[in-house]
């Protein structure tokens, strides 16, 4: 007679995933609206390959691969007569491959090896507003909100309670592409449009008593990074267009235990970021842009923080560009703003949490980077223009939370 289990025992849960996408994916909508007083939404999502996994009791270890050798699109094309109602919102997006893992309190250890490949394909998200006016009329909405988001690799960690050990390998030869447009006669309220094209992206994020250790590998190594926002208002109260561009970028945060991040980031292709609004009459519009090669972030408000970074950014170079401009009425407040980076690191650790950051950096940039801020405007309050462009960036600090 076997003996009965007791509570000491811990189980372990096991995945294997093998995905390969070989043809392409794609989504579109378009919506017509004539008149709507309430509000007008439209979503639009295409993904090639997918993984989600998670614990809530017992450790789990997962080892996948996944592959994108196909287009993988999503558009959304919205068509206003007179009013799209109160608010707007689009959400476009398309991502080649994407993993989650999860553990909450109650999981034990989370452990997994982690490979995503995207070849010499397309990933596109694109979206368009056409609310231009009609002839002795006036086509609006109160507040306007979109989105527009491409990934060609994809992975994220959350974990609450528990550790997490995981290594990952994010290789993309893809031309990783999101456009976002906006022609609008008028909105009295705020119109916040973006664009995000991230080649190879990984978050992680830890709370509670959790920890992490992140080994990750990235190499962007063909086709393009691309990020444009192009909005033209008629009659805006606030405008903000952002466009931003990242061939490879890690994000760690953690609460309470340690964080431990090894990353190795190459980046030889072309990165590009552009941000052009245009208004007639406005209360205040920004227009933002934001180009980096490498870029990677570990934070921890408890235990050490500790990084061994890697970057090198070569090739054809990072360029971010922003520009407003008005002929029409006086407005108010008018700023654009433009970053450029080739390789970007920042460490973080909590002072009044005891904690202590250990880092060893590396960075090489042999590429151009340009970063150029334009504004053209009619008498004005205020007009705000900056500029920045850096090779090589490093930030380490110490401090308390907010401080």
């Amino acid at each position: 007679m076997l003996p009965p289990m007791t509570g000491a025992a811990t189980s372990q849960s096991t995945v294997g995933n093998d995905q390969t996408q070989s043809s392409a994916v794609s989504s579109s909508q378009t919506l017509n609206v004539v008149d709507t007083s309430d509000s007008t939404s439209g979503v639009t999502t295409s993904t090639a390959n997918n993984l989600v996994t998670g614990s809530a009791s017992g450790g789990l270890n997962v080892v996948s691969s996944q592959s994108l050798q196909a287009d993988t699109t999503a558009s959304t094309t919205l068509n206003v007569t007179t009013n799209a109602g109160a608010s707007t919102t689009l959400n476009t997006a398309a991502t080649g491959n994407t993993s989650d893992m999860t553990g909450v309190t109650g999981a034990a250890a989370l452990t997994g090896t982690f490979a995503q490949t995207a070849g010499p394909v397309n990933v596109n998200a694109t979206s368009q507003m056409n609310a231009g006016g009609v002839p002795n009329g006036s086509t609006q909405t109160g507040a306007l909100s979109t989105g527009t988001q491409a990934f060609a690799n994809s992975a994220g960690f959350t974990n609450q309670d528990s550790a997490l050990n995981v290594s990952t390998t994010q290789t993309s030869t893809a031309t990783t592409d999101a456009e976002d447009g906006v022609v609008l006669q008028w909105s009295p309220g705020t119109a916040a449009v973006s664009a995000s094209a991230v080649s190879n992206n990984l978050t992680g994020a830890g709370t509670g008593a959790a920890s992490q250790t992140i080994n990750a590998v990235q190499t962007m190594s063909g086709g393009i990074t691309q990020a444009g926002e192009y909005a033209d208002f008629g009659n805006v109260q606030t405008a903000q267009s952002s466009a931003s561009a990242v061939a490879n970028n890690i994000s760690t945060t953690n609460e309470n235990g340690g964080l431990s991040l090894t990353d190795t980031q190459n980046n030889s292709a072309y990165v590009q970021a552009q941000s052009q609004v245009t208004a007639y009459d406005y209360g205040s519009a920004q227009a933002s842009a934001y180009g980096v090669g490498n870029s990677v972030l570990a934070g921890d408000y408890g235990s050490p923080t500790t990084l061994d970074n890697t970057q090198t950014n070569s090739g054809d170079g990072v360029s971010a560009s922003a520009s407003f401009s008005s002929t029409g009425n006086i407005g108010y407040d008018a700023g654009a703003s433009a970053t450029a980076m080739g390789n970007a690191a920042t460490g973080y650790a909590c002072s009044s949490c005891g904690g202590v950051i250990n880092v060893a950096n590396s960075q090489t940039n042999s590429a151009g980077v340009e970063a150029a801020s334009s504004l053209s405007v009619a008498p004005n309050r205020s007009v705000s223009g900056v500029a920045t462009a850096v090779g090589n960036s490093a930030t380490f600090y110490v401090s308390k939370p907010g401080g």
